[in-house]
């Protein structure tokens, strides 16, 4: 039995070839997006859509108090008028009073549907959701004082 011969040696002083590293036997596994940033916190939209709803509710209370309550707004105007001129009609009229009480009820309603469907849009879009709550407010606020205004002619 032979044996190969052995393979030659490079001259004195040529720099050995460099040989790929071995890898440890104990390298920890890559994880995934091992350095990725953090999630952005939910915290500050958490936040937006329970005061958005909390106020939502708030309004649609409101305006069951104030479509009641406006049935007996009638009865603290002076229902015949005591002047009559040019620019101001009498109001004694029931056409009038039923016309603006309608009108203020079906204004109540459809606030309260568009600040829902706005509401819902706005979150569904990840978009703020407290300006659509509190402009269903106010815009009921406003719609009560114009109803006033009218109802008190």
């Amino acid at each position: 039995m032979t044996t190969p011969p052995e393979p030659q040696l490079p001259p004195f002083g040529t720099p050995p070839t460099p040989q790929p590293p071995h890898p440890p036997a104990y390298a920890p596994q890559p994880y995934p997006q091992a350095y990725a940033p953090r999630p952005p916190s939910n915290n500050g939209r958490t936040v937006d859509r329970t005061l958005s709803w909390i106020l939502f509710v708030l309004q649609v209370l409101g305006t069951l108090v104030l479509g009641i309550v406006s049935i007996f707004t009638i009865f603290t105007t002076d229902s015949c008028g005591t002047s009559t001129s040019a620019t101001v009609p009498a109001v004694c009229d029931s056409d009038y009073f039923g016309g603006v009480l309608i009108g203020y009820w079906i204004s109540l309603v459809v606030l309260v549907v568009v600040t829902l469907i706005a509401i819902i849009v706005a979150t569904a879009r990840s978009a703020a959701v407290w300006p659509w709550s509190v402009g269903g407010v106010v815009l009921t606020f406003v719609a009560t004082i114009v109803f006033f205004v009218l109802i008190s002619r």
